[in-house]
């Protein structure tokens, strides 16, 4: 009997520094997006660090490059 065994890929986690490199956000917006789901969510490493899986990030990026925000931004108000 043959054993088909999956290769999983293995998961890249990307720190604050490469993040903000790749992503032209400041960190807190980055937090604020994350906060209402518009953006992949940290993973906590330890007690200070914190990583974000790199192909979500990417997912992330390519969706905002095809136009697919997962929300507009709202107007801003120049009253």
């Amino acid at each position: 009997m043959e054993r088909h065994m999956t290769q999983e890929k293995p998961v890249t986690l990307i720190r604050t520094s490469t993040l903000l490199q790749r992503v032209p956000f400041t960190a807190r917006h980055i937090l604020n997006l994350e906060k209402k789901g518009q953006f992949p969510k940290r993973r906590q490493l330890g007690a200070r660090c914190v990583a974000w899986v790199e192909s979500e990030v990417d997912a992330w990026l390519k969706a905002r490059q095809q136009g697919a925000a997962a929300a507009p931004f709202p107007a801003v108000d120049q009253s």
